[in-house]
């Protein structure tokens, strides 16, 4: 939190400068008695501040989208002052090839295989999953949040307990890149079922009718305390049977794939993380969405941790007295928010994105869902990326300043949350792929103002 003093500074302009803003603000005011009577009856000038007082809070919102992400997310991490975050994944499978087993076929193994591509926490630490077969189906048409959830069958279909490898990448052939992967056997009975399904056409060329048949997997975490969140790609990752025919030396496999697109089919497997949080300390008190805590509580530091709906919430409380009882003109704003020290860049958010608020911590929504702020000269979400030489994220909020200043929007605050993604009929929503998060030290916050006034005469 900053003073409320403010710190002036006038800058010298040449004179047809001087002469411009001073007619912008005459021709609005009341009609002149005589050209040129007021025009020594106001103080003009340049100013500039960055002391206005910036209350921080860490305030808890709701609905994070999961849906159609790019990323399995599986495993459990723990942060000291965040707590524990898990996630679990509901997906879809299905062949792309046509099965063309046989009635003597046998079956010699259904293995799994998930590529690592990140990972948050402690690789060094054992960590277990356990994978169900869903009862009811996923749809690409559903909205999917964070604490989603979809029926599936109590039986256990695989339990394995690993320890992730360290992940590391390298050249193939000089020119692509293998990512280690996580393999292990999936149990014969479900294989031995897939491999009888030959004999209906339908189900044997994969899609819906196999979907229809399959609905897909729960992979669960067993929560563990000093683990690792792990990233793994529904692209790269796929299942694979593996089968022989008697008295045939060829050996045949059919690969299941979470992901299908390509350049001429789009993406229609259904998938989404269920992430959940469980806080600790201070944070844990923070329940439903509207709660919040102050910095002051918090050792000045507030978050912004990406699926489990943490985001920050900053106020203005002084700014009106900027204006005073002069007409003010914006001439730059910006907004900057510092990270904590000791930062893992490997976890940081890369962007944040500035929405309002509705007044109760909580933010303001339209029939298209999120109302961001449209970016300084632009129609996109106001969303700043993260400069790591600075440690810091500077937002252009010129335009929202003079509507706050001029009283044609509501002084609410702002939320800072991960980046909010819109298309191109404006429907905004944040969408969830980790757990990586910001602490920002809300000392260090600071608005920038540039501001051109006429004081009005007494």
């Amino acid at each position: 939190m900053t003073s409320i003093s403010l710190k002036k500074h006038t800058l010298r302009w040449p004179a047809l400068k001087w002469l411009g803003i001073i007619f912008l603000f005459l021709s609005s005011c009341d009609e002149p008695k005589e050209i040129g009577s007021d025009l020594f009856s106001v103080e003009v000038g340049l100013n500039y501040t960055d002391t206005l007082t910036i209350n921080s809070s860490t305030v808890l919102i709701d609905s994070i989208y999961t849906g159609a992400n790019n990323s399995f997310l599986l495993g459990s991490f723990f942060h000291p002052e965040l707590g524990y975050v898990t996630s679990n994944v509901f997906t879809q499978i299905a062949n792309a090839d046509t099965l063309n087993s046989k009635e003597n076929s046998i079956l010699d193994s259904l293995k799994m295989s998930l590529v690592y591509t990140n990972y948050q926490g402690d690789l060094t630490q054992p960590q277990s999953i356990k994978i169900y077969r869903l009862k009811d189906s996923l749809s690409r048409g559903t909205s999917y949040f964070a604490n989603s959830t979809v029926s599936y069958f109590p039986e256990v279909l695989t339990t394995l307990t690993f320890t992730p490898k360290p992940l590391y990448a390298k050249s193939v052939n000089g020119d692509s890149i293998k990512y280690d992967t996580l393999n292990f056997k999936m149990d014969l009975a479900l294989g031995k079922e897939l491999i009888s399904k030959y004999k209906d056409k339908a189900i044997s060329g994969g899609g819906t009718s196999f979907r229809d048949l399959f609905k897909g997997f729960y992979i669960q975490t067993v929560e563990t305390k000093n683990a690792a969140l792990l990233n793994f790609s529904p692209a790269y990752s796929k299942m694979t049977m593996y089968w022989h025919n008697p008295g045939d030396n060829l050996k045949y496999f059919l690969n299941y794939y979470f992901s299908l697109s390509n350049t001429y089919t789009p993406e229609f497997n259904a998938r989404f993380n269920q992430i959940r949080s469980k806080r600790v300390g201070l944070l844990a008190n923070l329940v439903k969405s509207g709660d919040k805590i102050s910095s002051l509580k918090t050792n000045n530091l507030t978050y912004v941790q990406s699926g489990t709906g943490i985001v920050t919430k900053i106020d203005l409380p002084y700014l009106s007295k900027l204006r005073g009882n002069n007409d003010i003109a914006v001439n730059k704003a910006e907004l900057v928010f510092q990270g904590g020290d000791n930062l893992d860049l490997g976890r940081t958010l890369g962007q944040l994105s500035l929405v309002e608020s509705d007044g109760a911590n909580r933010p303001l929504r339209n029939s298209y869902g999120l109302k961001y702020f449209v970016a300084e000269g632009g129609s996109g979400v106001q969303t700043a990326s993260y400069n790591a030489s600075a440690n810091t994220y500077s937002f252009n909020v010129t335009t929202i300043m003079q509507a706050l200043l001029t009283g044609n929007k509501a002084n609410m605050g702002f939320l800072l949350t991960p980046a909010v993604s819109a298309d191109a009929s404006g429907n905004a929503k944040i969408s969830s792929e980790s757990a990586r998060f910001i602490p920002l030290n809300a000392l260090k916050a600071k608005l920038k103002i540039y501001y051109s006034y006429i004081a009005k005469p007494k």
